[in-house]
């Protein structure tokens, strides 16, 4: 028999477990714990990677040979659990929902591969780097974040699956749950490679920073170099001290001109040795 209950209706598990199993239902992320009568208590946060920046919500289920009860306030969850034939084995039934739920995640995932790499072909193209760039990295990281998080607890509950400490299932059902252990390995393994690729992006994009901050100092030490000599000239020049070309009629022209050569020469030379 199958039952689909609200988070708030959660309590009435205790008419299945015992008050221990539900307090670490309550107290942690997710458990996997095989009964003595043969049953499962499951308990994950469900994440749906289509948009990974909602809030994740709390599934909990009890599986027995005789009883399914289904606890979440989660919609997609829900509609999912609903198109499952509830007249099936329990076992069965539990099985299938993990597969529905994420029977597309590779293909979002290769969506969310896709747009890493539109990101990493905009920073290539742009010359100069932009905020926003900034901002979709950290988004990006964070959403992948979530998502390696939300496959290690599935991971985690397939596996303890698949280990049968209760000879709940049959040596054919052990073997599909096997395989959807497999699965979940799989798309975590997908997730770490992602989280790599946008390190990866970020890695450019700051480089492509520091190649444009670069710049801006390059410029500024160059200019500086330009005028450094005139400095000089201004601080020789505006010494209390007679010197010759204060009676020279030229004289004024002259440190012109000499100023003019000077900045003309370090522009020649800087040029000659492509400093800028």
């Amino acid at each position: 028999m199958r039952v689909m209950l609200g988070v708030k209706d959660i309590e009435k598990l205790l008419n299945y477990v015992s008050f221990d199993m539900y307090s670490r239902l309550i107290a942690n992320r997710h458990i996997c714990f095989p009964l003595e009568n043969g049953a499962y208590l499951i308990g994950f946060h469900f994440c749906d990677i289509r948009n990974p920046a909602q809030k994740d919500e709390r599934v909990c289920i009890y599986c027995s040979t005789e009883d399914f009860i289904f606890i979440t306030d989660n919609k997609r969850c829900i509609e999912l659990m609903s198109n499952i034939d509830g007249k099936a084995e329990t076992y069965r039934q539990l099985l299938q929902f993990f597969n529905v739920i994420t029977a597309s995640d590779m293909y979002e995932l290769e969506k969310f591969e896709d747009r890493i790499t539109d990101l990493e072909d905009s920073l290539i193209k742009e010359k100069k780097s932009k905020s926003k760039n900034s901002d979709m990295i950290i988004s990006m990281r964070r959403e992948l974040l979530k998502m390696k998080r939300y496959y290690e607890q599935l991971a985690l509950i397939t596996e303890d699956l698949t280990e049968n400490a209760n000879k709940a299932f049959n040596a054919e059902l052990r073997l599909r749950f096997v395989s959807l252990d497999k699965r979940m390995d799989y798309l975590l393994n997908s997730v770490m490679h992602l989280r790599e690729y946008i390190t990866q992006v970020r890695e450019a994009y700051q480089a492509q920073i520091d190649i444009e901050q670069n710049q801006i100092m390059k410029i500024l030490t160059v200019t500086t170099s330009i005028f450094l000599p005139l400095t000089l000239i201004v601080g020789w020049y505006g010494m209390n001290l007679q010197m010759p070309e204060f009676s020279w009629s030229f004289g004024y022209p002259f440190v012109i001109i000499l100023s003019i050569v000077v900045c003309t020469g370090c522009i020649v030379v800087f040029k000659w040795k492509k400093w800028f």
